[in-house]
């Protein structure tokens, strides 16, 4: 069973978690001093000077869009995964500001089946157009193989490589599609808590020189897979459309949102839950993660919503004691997991061996198989 004096006192990260320890005090670092960080999570603070101007941003988006409603075809661009932050997004611009957005998902070949289903049973109660991008599934599977089998660092989780590598990939295919439609805005739903690299806008510059990774040049990939990434044809065509992120400014509950999204029925109930609707490549590399490091990134954003709400300590620690130890198994998911290693060019079993020669070489390694054991005996 997990101690309680294993748990930071006022989060729910463990002592021993991926760069992460208890004071005298049972407190961890991030908790003890607001500007601490690590190389997988820090906590942005946003001034409030720099939320009003966000915020005032906001609105005035808020009134071009809607000064150019039935004068163009789409007023912005929706990245559409299916999840529930990204419904209720499309329900708010389309109900709650009558405007016409275009709703696009770039399908990797590795969306969840519940995904897929919020995506058509949303899509069946909010009329606007949609476009699934299906042809870059080929990339993507060889990007998630190459981060997969190549990674080596004793201190970054894999989860945040394949969460980077893979948003800007999903971003840069999103925004070529506005591009091509000439729509001045793309707006993704991602929640106040998802503010790791952006707030509230994508800079022009990320957009234009960052998404394009360098492996992307390694002989692994071809001319196909690097045009999924913004070309300098891209670019000169037209205008590079701002890139926003509206949650980080407007009113948002996370049980509103689940509310909101089952009542109307765009999502059955249950389904709106993240962990149903993130992708299958995310369950395998928190299989890895905390089979080579003791530990999974979203541990670090369940700790940042209890630090934001300190009643939710309860819930998440739970969340956390029943989820980790079947993901340190490959029970939470497994088939997926296992079929994804498969595409991939592997096995559960390869996989683990992999890990386990990584684990050897690590010096951390007495500390990884201690919190390892403190979940299995949670579990036993």
């Amino acid at each position: 069973m997990i101690e309680q004096q294993s748990i930071c006192g006022n989060c729910i990260l463990p002592d021993g978690f991926l760069g992460v320890h208890l004071n005298l005090d049972g407190v961890c670092e991030f908790c003890a001093n607001p500007d601490h960080k690590n190389v997988n999570w820090s906590r942005s603070i946003i001034n409030t000077e720099r939320r009003q101007n966000a915020i005032i941003d906001w609105n005035n988006i808020i009134l071009k869009m809607a000064n150019n409603h039935r004068k163009v075809k789409y007023e912005c661009v929706v990245g559409y995964s299916g999840g529930k932050d990204s419904t209720a997004l499309l329900d708010y611009l389309v109900n709650g500001l009558d405007l016409k957005p275009l709703a696009v998902t770039s399908d990797t070949g590795y969306m969840t089946n519940i995904a897929k289903e919020n995506i058509k049973d949303t899509l069946s109660k909010i009329q606007v157009d949609h476009i699934m991008v299906e042809n870059v599934a080929t990339t993507f599977t060889k990007l998630y193989r190459y981060l997969f089998l190549n990674h080596k660092s004793n201190d970054i989780f894999l989860t945040r490589y394949i969460c980077d590598y893979c948003s800007d990939l999903i971003h840069s295919i999103i925004v070529k599609e506005a591009i091509k439609n000439e729509i001045p805005y793309v707006l993704f739903g991602y929640s106040p808590d998802q503010i790791f690299r952006y707030f509230f806008e994508i800079p022009q510059e990320e957009i234009i020189r960052k998404w394009r990774p360098e492996i992307i040049d390694n002989p692994t990939f071809d001319d196909k897979d690097r045009k999924c990434y913004l070309t300098e044809e891209d670019i000169n065509h037209g205008r590079i459309p701002r890139v926003i992120l509206p949650y980080h400014v407007i009113p948002y509950r996370e049980e509103d949102v689940i509310n909101l999204v089952e009542s109307k029925n765009y999502i059955k109930k249950g389904h709106a839950d993240p962990l149903l609707t993130n992708c299958n490549v995310v369950h395998a590399a928190t299989f890895y993660d905390f089979n080579r490091y003791g530990g999974i990134l979203y541990a670090y954003q369940y700790a940042e919503l209890v630090r934001q709400n300190p009643q939710s300590r309860k819930k998440w620690l739970r969340t956390l004691r029943i989820v980790a130890p079947l993901i340190l198994e490959n029970k939470f998911k497994e088939q997926e997991v296992i079929e994804f290693l498969e595409k991939i060019g592997t096995s559960p079993f390869e996989f683990l061996k992999l890990i386990h020669n990584q684990i050897e070489k690590d010096p951390n390694k007495s500390q990884i198989e201690t919190i390892k054991n403190l979940f299995r005996k949670r579990r036993r």
